[in-house]
């Protein structure tokens, strides 16, 4: 770049004057920026555009076809304590009756009591539930060392819990992990191991050697053995059939029986019974008789009378003391074993009641028994149906002792007719289109109502029209006559405000999709809705502001919307979306053809915003191009005048220098 003298020679600002001569050469540059900027504007204008008509499409593809939701029903249950239900659209609207007569349970049992501290011996046995099923090898240890071992084999098919009852007693308790009848646990294995913990009683269904008492009151006879007691004071009273008995009051009795018995390993002594404990007397002030005096004569009103003197004076017997006892009631077995008696007592729990049943093998194992113990303390127990029994081996499954809960199935009765399923959740296939779940025991009929959910129907045309309306505000703002500060530039807030004025494409979109929400469609609907206004959707109700009209926003009539939905949703259906030629497809109505509008803006790949963009890009492009060819020569421009302006002070600094020079020689320079 050529030095310049800055103006020293000429006096004149020449930085100053190159200045203003390239601002105005370099005017075209700022066009082109300008171009460049609004194409930028354009391009996001486009990307927020594309953003609404994607909502607009999205929330139109909602309200027809498989997303639609004009015929979803809701299910309502009169007590959700005891049934709850879910209804698809495939349900039918009206009103049912189910009874839940039982409820689906799993499968729970548990072992006897057994102190913490007892060691097991070792033991090996089978768990099954459904297909599953897996072999417990115990090695021995205690009860809680038993559990950790199911736990660790089969807790895939049962849970464990390991309880105490009182003191150092506890039982272990499995349930299966699956519901209903499929989900009982089967055991099979060592029943004398099994037998021992109480997990089993015998063969499951397996047949047994039995012998049933019949009772006779000549077979009765006082208690013979060593336990102490008070003097009888009851009395036993045989049924007519023999197969009960009665004992009221205290009484110790032996029956003994017809024919000797042999007993097994497994043999047990079961029978039903019932107890009535004695209540408390209070007797204070009642007696127990009336006294009698001797006879003599009594004359009333001239009358002589013959009779007892009766004693108005009542004697009290004393009470007597209470007498508390170990046990009230219970039974016996005795063995008479080479003339030496054994017996055993098995004692009853007072608030027992029902089938009662003792392992009488393990204390009697290879013996034959003679005789069998019945007593009563206090109070009154009946017994009946005793009978003694061996189960004979054999290779079926065991039998569970304790069953806290048996595996059971759901049981409802709808419509008189009762349907029996395996589980309390997700019951699908009793009522069309109704998913139920059964949470306890019905005492009276639940009525299920079943009717239209509208409120999803409902939220979709709300989200169409919310998304209708910020598209057109948006439009408006793109094509919308800004105001401007000075000429080619807008004020600084205009956003998006005017980009797009006098676009065709763009207001041609406008038009179509306006037309296609406000066309009228026809359709098959038994009572066919045609336009728009007909779902309580509208551009405003008659007689409303032409102000609020002219902005082709849509409001919603919501009573009329929801009574459209809820009385004719065929018919609203098919407005948003129909088929016409039966092929199952939507082919019209005012959803479909809207999608089919926006189908070219909004596809993947290239469309009609990509193109714009495109567009705008090849301005942007061009833009710079020419900038950068306008600043290359705004820079050779610049040296130019540069160079000119130094020519021109250098040649009039010289001819100041000459004119200096002569004027010395003539003189003119000295004074």
């Amino acid at each position: 770049m050529p030095v310049t003298m800055g103006g020293l020679a000429s006096g004149m600002d020449t930085d100053s004057i190159i200045k203003k001569l390239l601002k105005v050469e370099s005017q075209p540059i700022k066009k082109y920026k300008r171009a460049k900027s609004k194409s930028n504007q354009r391009k996001k204008g486009i990307d927020e555009l594309s953003k609404y008509l994607k909502a607009l499409d999205k929330d139109a593809k909602k309200l027809y076809g498989f997303r639609a939701s004009y015929e979803a029903k809701k299910a309502f249950s009169s007590d959700e304590t005891i049934l709850v239900a879910t209804a698809s659209k495939r349900a039918e609207k009206g009103i049912k009756k189910i009874e839940v007569l039982k409820v689906a349970s799993s499968h729970k049992i548990s072992t006897d009591t057994i102190d913490e501290k007892k060691k097991l011996p070792k033991g090996k046995f089978r768990l099954k539930v459904d297909e599953d099923e897996f072999l417990i090898k115990f090695k021995g240890g205690t009860l809680e060392k038993l559990r950790e071992k199911i736990d660790d084999v089969a807790s895939s098919i049962v849970s464990s819990s390991y309880i105490r009852t009182y003191g150092k007693q506890h039982v272990l308790t499995l349930q299966s992990l699956v519901s209903g009848k499929k989900g009982e646990i089967k055991i099979k294995g060592d029943i004398s191991f099994l037998k021992e913990i109480g997990l089993v009683s015998g063969e499951k269904d397996g047949k047994k050697t039995s012998i049933n008492l019949t009772f006779d009151k000549r077979y009765f006879g006082p208690y013979l053995g060593k336990q102490k007691m008070d003097s009888a004071n009851g009395s036993i009273k045989v049924g007519d059939k023999g197969n009960s008995f009665k004992i009221k009051g205290l009484l110790w009795q032996e029956y003994t029986l017809p024919l000797q018995i042999d007993v097994k390993e497994n043999t047990v002594f079961n029978f039903n019974f019932k107890y009535n404990k004695k209540k408390k007397e209070e007797r204070d002030s009642i007696p127990y008789r009336i006294e009698f005096g001797p006879k003599e004569n009594i004359v009333i009103k001239g009358i002589k009378l013959n009779d007892y003197n009766i004693s108005r004076i009542r004697s009290l017997e004393k009470k007597k003391k209470e007498k508390k006892f170990e046990t009230l009631i219970g039974v016996g077995i005795v063995s008479d074993n080479n003339g030496k008696r054994i017996e055993k007592i098995y004692q009853l729990p007072e608030d027992a009641k029902g089938k009662q049943e003792f392992l009488i093998g393990k204390d009697f194992k290879e013996k034959k028994i003679s005789k069998v113990i019945f007593y009563c303390n206090k109070g009154d127990v009946s017994f009946d149906s005793a009978k003694i029994s061996t189960p004979i081996k054999g290779k079926n499954e065991l039998q569970a002792k304790n069953e806290i809960n048996k595996a059971e199935n759901t049981l409802l009765r709808i419509e008189g007719i009762e349907i029996e399923r395996e589980k309390n959740d997700g019951i699908t296939d009793v009522i069309k289109g109704v998913t139920l779940t059964v949470k306890g025991k019905s005492e009276k009929p639940v009525e299920l109502k079943i009717e239209h959910d509208i409120a999803k129907s409902v939220g979709n045309i709300k989200q169409f029209v919310d998304s209708y309306n910020k598209y057109l505000e948006f439009h408006k703002a793109l094509t919308k006559t800004q105001k401007i500060d000075k000429p080619g530039r807008p004020t600084s807030d205009a956003g998006h405000k005017g980009l797009f004025i006098g676009d065709m494409e763009i207001i041609r979109l406008e038009n179509a999709i306006k037309r296609s929400v406000n066309a009228a469609y026809s359709n098959r609907a038994e009572k066919p809705i045609k336009i728009i206004s007909d779902t309580g959707v509208s551009t405003g109700k008659v007689n409303s502001d032409w102000k609020v009209i002219s902005t082709g926003k849509l409001v919603i009539d919501q009573d009329q919307l929801e009574n459209v939905i809820r009385t004719n949703p065929e018919g609203i259906k098919m407005f948003f979306g129909s088929d016409s030629d039966g092929d199952n497809r939507p082919d019209t109505g005012m959803g479909y053809s809207l999608v089919k509008v926006l189908k070219p803006y909004i596809t993947s790949g290239r469309n009609v915003l990509v193109s714009k963009k495109s567009l705008e890009d090849d301005i942007i492009k061009n833009s710079d191009e020419r900038i950068e060819k306008l600043q290359a020569h705004l820079k050779a421009y610049e040296q130019k005048l540069r160079s000119k302006f130094g020519s021109m002070e250098k040649a009039m600094a010289g001819a100041k220098s000459q004119r200096n020079w002569m004027k010395q020689q003539s003189g003119g320079g000295q004074k």
